[in-house]
């Protein structure tokens, strides 16, 4: 008997009684209960890994509404998402899961993430990646960096570019959000119809959308920048992006931590409200305390600013050492177990050796795509320092990346552009010439 139809004949469905017509129906809920939720339309970010205190991993996502959170697929199981609440007025919401420490395989809507690799190899850095769009008001005028030129903003290049190079972990180093006013009437060609503020649609034009491969594709460690502080673009950074649990409300100082990967370690310190050129007391107390309260071993030490940086002066004077707060508490701490500091703020390159004391070398990777400060021509070797001189320094002025390798026991920092072009490469420790420019390998 044949029991295909014919072409001529209809397809006649059996008739489905009404108990199994229930049946079916409970059946179908049930399969869409335990399956990843789906839908471009629920997602509005890839999800990522990002690591938190001792060895805690996070994965995160941020969705349209509060009904969207999807389940995590970790190791072949279905783990629900759930609301990290409460959802700051103008945010979208963000959904979370903590990964298990033994997790072999971890996914969001087929999306497969990078998990936490014990004692990385291969690490990427970069920080201050923002648009610039501060108004000002006359006589000063307002800093519009064009958000629409890719060689005048080139953050999405840097990290689809940094993503390529397969890093093992990310770590940004702070200042994500810089569109801070509107745009200038008389700047339209640069910025006109963006969004500003500290607010879902600011966030997701000036960090989530142009991070978005990277984001996707390595798990981070995020840095708070002095853009994030209490005054200026707070809400976003703790909602979206501190790894710990979120109260709805600033603090002003968060508490160091250690990230832990096997035998590496990151200490995470905030300094955010830093000032630059004066050791305010209160401050320098604060960071003698957080420094003490750590117990690193075989760290780096990850800030916003940096211990030992220089900035740029007008008129062709020596640059200045910043950070006052942070050098005096160096110096009254006397920390232990730290061999490279990593900070931003300075929007440059930075690679600093200290000559005659147990400090290490400072790596400054602030040209991430946020405006460029004016570049340092003056030597730094010999520049002096809160109770110390620089025994070798370089600087370089080019939107970049910096990429860390490590060959048995030593580490390279080599700085890229946004193409991929290495311009310097800077042995650690540093040394009296810790760096050699690209042409010279």
């Amino acid at each position: 008997m044949n029991i295909f139809p014919t072409p001529q004949a209809k397809f006649q469905p059996a008739a489905i009684t009404p108990p199994r017509r229930i049946a079916v129906v409970f059946f179908l809920l049930a399969l869409l209960a335990l399956s990843p939720r789906s839908g471009s339309a629920q997602l509005l970010t890839p999800a990522w890994v990002e690591l938190g205190p001792d060895g805690a991993a996070l994965l995160r996502v941020i969705v349209n509404a509060p009904t969207d959170c999807p389940a995590a697929r970790i190791d072949g199981a279905n783990v629900p998402m759930t609301l990290r609440q409460p959802t700051p007025p103008g945010f979208r919401p963000a959904c979370e899961v903590a990964i298990p420490a033994a997790a072999k395989s971890v996914s969001v809507n087929g999306q497969a993430l990078v998990l936490p690799q014990a004692d990385p190899t291969r690490i990427v850095a970069f920080g201050d990646t923002g648009c610039r769009i501060k108004d000002a008001k006359p006589p000063a005028k307002p800093q519009v960096q064009d958000c629409n030129d890719p060689s005048a903003w080139p953050f999405e290049q840097i990290a689809s570019q940094a993503a390529s190079e397969k890093p093992q972990l990310m770590i940004h180093v702070g200042d994500y959000l810089y569109r801070e006013s509107p745009c200038p009437d008389d700047s339209k060609n640069f910025c006109a119809n963006t969004p500003d503020g500290d607010n879902w649609a600011s966030w997701d034009a000036d960090f989530f959308k142009p991070a978005a491969k990277l984001l996707a594709a390595v798990p981070w460690a995020f840095s708070r920048g002095n853009h994030e502080d209490c005054t200026r673009s707070w809400r976003g950074w703790f909602y979206y992006l501190d790894p710990r649990p979120w109260s709805g409300m600033c603090e002003k100082y968060s508490p160091p931590y250690l990230i832990k990967l096997g035998g590496f370690q990151l200490a995470m310190l905030d300094s955010s409200p830093t000032s630059e050129l004066v050791a305010d007391e209160d401050q320098v107390t604060d960071y003698v305390g957080q420094l003490l309260s750590l117990r690193p071993q075989n760290a780096w030490l990850v800030d916003h600013h940096p211990f030992w940086g220089y900035s740029p002066t007008a008129g062709g004077l020596p640059p200045v050492p910043i950070s006052a707060p942070l050098e005096e508490a160096w110096n009254r701490a006397n920390p232990k177990g730290y061999s490279l500091i990593l900070s931003g703020h300075i929007h440059l390159f930075e690679f600093v050796s200290v000559a005659g004391a147990a400090r290490p070398d400072q790596v400054v990777i602030g040209d991430g795509g946020t405006s460029m400060s004016a570049p340092i021509s003056i030597p730094l070797k010999g520049a002096p320092l809160r109770g110390a001189v620089t025994a070798g320094a370089d600087t370089e002025h080019e939107f970049g990346y910096a990429l860390f390798t490590k060959t048995g026991a030593a580490w390279q920092v080599v700085l890229k552009n946004r193409t991929g072009k290495a311009l310097v490469s800077c042995n650690i420790p540093g040394g009296s010439i810790p760096c050699q420019s690209a042409a010279s390998n």
